[in-house]
């Protein structure tokens, strides 16, 4: 298995936006893949952070996966050179264990990478385009992921992105609860979370939009939240202090101009943008008493915080690198039970057969893929 990576680390937002697929490009994608180049093994993994294309093939392939990249997203092939990271084999296969695990994330050990990782691979299951290999791979890396999450306190410390943004909130709000917010896409995976980190700060004053025509027994919510039609945002936006934007959108949710039109009330207001990519128009930091933020300001806020998680880091590594160590070598097994199946059935018959299992288990992945290459000789 292989791997080719643009995230946060070498690319900032306004670049890392043209590489993000909705969960419909995904599926074309990989389509267009299989059509072009033959290769229909492929997970393609987007979230606000990362786009990644995990594929399995016969060969180095990584070329026509760029190829086919720069192709679909109209990027020249010279501008993702510079973008990407590129993994290949046991390397490929650790870097998917990092980040499965939250350890390769922009917040240290945050717990939405992994169902994100989840729905991509369901995806790439019901679409028919996952091997046996690929199985392995994911199927490891979520266990390693789950043994971390309870064995360790790595993602019991509360600094998530969407944590981190009810945090900024908070502050921003100075303990007046009776301010407004509206999120955007409250219904959303990430609305959600901002929506439930803020409750259980006791922060209820909410209004939420929804594309769906929301009737008028729908408008008086429970506990504080109010739902309106997306149509609305606009139009209830001056009695706002606080407003989020976390939906899927192709286009700004909002736009300067049109923020700047409806304004009347003079007040300090924050905009949050919790898009990729974004949904809220950059010229909007420019309005008076308004305070744009989006990911890229969490990326630092989160870097400060990194410091709280650091002892449980250790123990998550030494962790993974045993669930890795077990995972790389059931890969090498599949490999060689299905490319020499004839040898294996024979040495399943003589005793060395169960001498082969009992190697794999006290063996370092290293040592048992010098064997299984070894025996392939004979």
């Amino acid at each position: 298995m292989d791997c080719i990576s643009i995230n946060y680390k070498k690319v900032p937002l306004d670049i890392r936006e043209t590489y993000a697929f909705s969960t419909e490009q995904q599926t074309e994608f990989a389509a267009f893949l299989k059509e072009t180049y033959g290769i229909g093994c492929v997970v393609v993994l987007s979230t606000c952070n990362r786009s990644e294309l995990y594929f399995c093939s016969d060969g180095g392939r990584s070329e026509q996966i760029e190829n086919a990249l720069a192709a679909y997203k109209n990027i020249p092939r010279e501008d993702i050179l510079n973008h990407i990271y590129s993994y290949q084999g046991d390397r490929a296969l650790r870097h998917l264990f990092f980040v499965a695990s939250g350890l390769d994330s922009m917040v240290l050990g945050e717990d939405e990478i992994l169902h994100q990782i989840k729905e991509s691979y369901g995806q790439a299951l019901s679409e028919g385009r996952s091997c046996n290999e690929m199985n392995i791979a994911f199927q490891g890396a979520l266990c390693c992921a789950k043994s971390i999450k309870t064995e360790t306190l790595l993602s019991k410390t509360p600094v998530s992105t969407g944590t981190l943004a009810a945090n900024t909130i908070e502050e921003f709000l100075q303990k007046d609860h009776t301010k407004k917010i509206l999120i955007v896409g409250i219904t959303g995976k990430i609305g959600s979370i901002l929506a439930k980190n803020l409750y259980s700060k006791n922060i209820r004053n909410i209004t939420g939009t929804s594309r769906k025509h929301v009737s008028v027994s729908e408008r008086g919510g429970k506990d504080g939240l109010v739902m309106t039609d997306f149509s609305e945002r606009y139009e209830i936006l001056d009695e706002m202090d606080v407003i989020v934007s976390a939906s899927t959108s192709p286009h700004y949710t909002f736009t300067a101009e049109k923020v700047k039109e409806v304004l009347k009330t003079r007040k300090p207001r924050m905009f949050l943008d919790m898009a990729v990519p974004r949904d809220m128009d950059r010229a909007i930091a420019g309005i008076s008493d308004c305070r744009l933020v989006d990911m890229d300001d969490f990326a630092r806020m989160a870097e400060s915080n990194h410091g709280i998680k650091q002892k449980e880091v250790l123990k998550a590594q030494m962790l993974l690198e045993e669930k890795l160590d077990e995972t790389i070598k059931d890969v090498a097994m599949s490999s060689f039970m299905e490319q020499k199946r004839e040898l294996f059935e024979q040495i399943k018959k003589r005793e060395f057969g169960s001498v082969f299992y009992q190697m794999k288990e006290h063996l370092s992945s290293d040592n048992f893929k010098a064997l299984v290459e070894a025996v392939e000789q004979l």
